[in-house]
């Protein structure tokens, strides 16, 4: 009975060991997998995203382009700040569905009217 618990324990402890073993090096395997292919997103993602910045720059210095030589420094005769007062529009587009045209608004107050969609801004 001896020799048999004996000669169990022997066996069942290397079999152990191994089968840990194993399962150790298929959990690692199956994270570096993970890992890889996580990277491999990442890297899509951002190669995604420079093509997106990229274009956007493209648009933006293609809105900017029209024959005039902006001044975005100066909010004289009441128009927003980051606006070109010679053509009125903005350094970077505006958020929403406008891109604001801003011409001076007549009358005693400074101030400026969007000529697209009629949005004020009075200067203080």
């Amino acid at each position: 009975m001896k020799n048999a618990f004996l000669l169990g324990v022997i066996l069942v402890v290397p079999a152990a060991l191994v089968i840990a073993l194993v399962y150790s090096l298929v959990r690692f395997f199956w994270s570096m997998y993970q890992d890889v292919r996580l990277y491999r997103e990442l890297n899509d993602i951002q190669a995604q995203s420079e093509a997106r910045r990229e274009k956007r720059r493209l648009e933006e210095q293609k809105r900017l382009d029209n024959g005039c030589e902006h001044t975005f420094d100066s909010a004289l005769g009441g128009f927003p700040p980051g606006v070109c007062p010679k053509c009125g529009i903005a350094k970077e587009k505006p958020v929403g569905q406008c891109d604001h045209v801003w011409r001076r608004k007549e009358g005693p107050v400074m101030g400026s009217v969007c000529e697209k969609c009629g949005k004020q801004y009075r200067a203080e």
